[in-house]
């Protein structure tokens, strides 16, 4: 039997040299623009990608688009899930044709919501004076979902913008979109996009063209539960934020 993971990347499989533990064997694994080295992994999670690549097929589920996907300097060789679910690739990098094809009605219809929700929050930022920068994220020539993330330090300001224009803006959508944060990364998804409508996708794919596998899910952020919910086994990683909202409650307190 076929075995697949579906692995988000950021804060599963590396991390930013900020978020690592104090030690000397860290590997760079994700890369800025300009070629300097932004995201790396503990030996630990060396360890866990060994055990991956050699065992089953690796698919990553992430919300990092094509660009900053293809800066990170990992061998992935078959399917791999972009922003959010909102792009499937398959292993020659084209983007599969009917999972665009399903997504470009529901990315229009979403896309006037996501502009309205952009000029809000830097309209709110700039008058409160928040150090943050906030962007709608494209691929492929399709608008999916807006990100905004402090900058300098200033994790108060993030915090003020998710509870005084953010929080409010999605509440009045009547369910429309979803608002997803985690450390410096606050996002609002249109109800349509997801990890797990693509994971759920791809794994009926490959089920009809393999017959039954076995796959596993590993993420870290509560977003990324539901997607993990489509696989047959679940991972993340013990101090990440899905650990502490689910499996912390059996931390015996000390």
């Amino acid at each position: 039997m076929q075995a697949y993971v579906f692995l988000d990347l950021d804060d599963t499989l590396f991390q930013s040299r900020a978020k690592c533990p104090v030690e000397d064997d860290l590997y760079p694994a994700a890369f800025l623009r300009d070629g300097s080295a932004h995201s790396f992994m503990t030996a630990k999670q060396r360890a866990l990608w060994r055990l991956l690549e050699t065992n089953m097929t690796v698919i990553p589920t992430t919300a990092r688009d094509w660009e900053a996907y293809r800066r990170v300097e990992l061998p992935f060789r078959s399917w791999r899930i972009l922003d959010y679910g909102g792009v499937i690739i398959d292993a020659a990098g084209k983007p599969d044709k009917d999972w665009s094809e399903r997504m470009l009605p529901a990315t229009r219809d979403a896309l006037e919501g996501l502009q309205h929700a952009l000029e809000t929050a830097r309209i709110f930022a700039a008058e409160q004076g928040l150090d943050v920068r906030v962007r709608l994220i494209e691929d492929f020539d399709l608008t999916f979902y807006l990100v905004a993330k402090f900058r300098n330090g200033r994790e108060d300001h993030l915090d003020q913008l998710q509870r005084e224009a953010v929080e409010p803006w999605v509440e009045a959508q009547a369910g429309a979109y979803r608002l997803h944060r985690n450390g410096n990364n606050l996002a609002v998804l249109p109800k349509a996009l997801g990890k797990e409508n693509a994971v759920r996708h791809l794994i009926g794919r490959l089920r009809r063209e393999h017959g039954e596998i076995l796959t596993f899910g590993l993420g870290d952020s509560e977003i990324d539960g539901a997607f993990l919910a489509e696989c047959d086994y679940l991972v993340t990683p013990r101090t990440s934020q899905l650990f502490e909202r689910t499996f912390g409650r059996f931390i015996p307190q000390r």
